[in-house]
């Protein structure tokens, strides 16, 4: 009876971790274009890849509590950029790169990417929009850093994490 009772579990517990991985998978794909993402690795935020892609790119699902749908496709440069944004470290890439966020964003700050609501310079409702980055940060000078603007801003100015908004559907609302 013990066996089957353990059996049980051990099948209703590894349905419930398909599941999790498969709607993991589902947000991740939702941030890119078809024609990209469904060939791209998908990769959870702690690094563990939950499907491996034939393309350059790998798609990252919603960050966990953090208020808002936030899923990434990013380039193997966007890739550098976001770990040494998570250690805390200067991003290595050397290349121009390019990230989708189709399925929009959770509410971040402006200014840096730790950075808090009352620190002001504060973005919410930001739809659809690509991201790019360029080693050479002087190219960022002449371009706004003011996301009201009504067109691409450079978001997180003078941090090794800059990069330049460029949203596709009308911000802000």
């Amino acid at each position: 009876m013990f066996r089957v009772i353990l059996s049980s579990v051990a099948v209703v517990l590894a349905a419930h971790i398909a599941s999790a991985a498969d709607d993991k998978i589902d947000s991740a794909l939702s941030a890119g274009p078809d024609s990209l993402s469904r060939n791209a690795t998908v990769m959870d935020w702690d690094g563990k890849v939950l499907r491996k892609g034939s393309n350059s790119w790998t798609c990252l699902p919603d960050r966990p509590n953090n208020g808002g749908k936030d899923p990434f496709c990013v380039d193997k440069a966007w890739l550098n950029l976001l770990n040494a944004a998570k250690d805390k470290k200067k991003p290595t890439y050397d290349k121009l790169g390019i990230a989708y966020m189709l399925a929009g964003d959770a509410p971040v700050s402006n200014i840096s990417p730790t950075g808090k609501k009352e620190d002001g310079d504060w973005v919410e409702g930001l739809k659809a929009h690509l991201m790019i980055i360029v080693p050479d940060q002087s190219l960022y000078d002449n371009i706004s850093t003011d996301p009201n603007n009504g067109g691409p801003w450079v978001m997180w100015p003078n941090t090794p994490y800059a990069h330049i908004m460029v949203p596709i559907d009308s911000y802000p609302n």
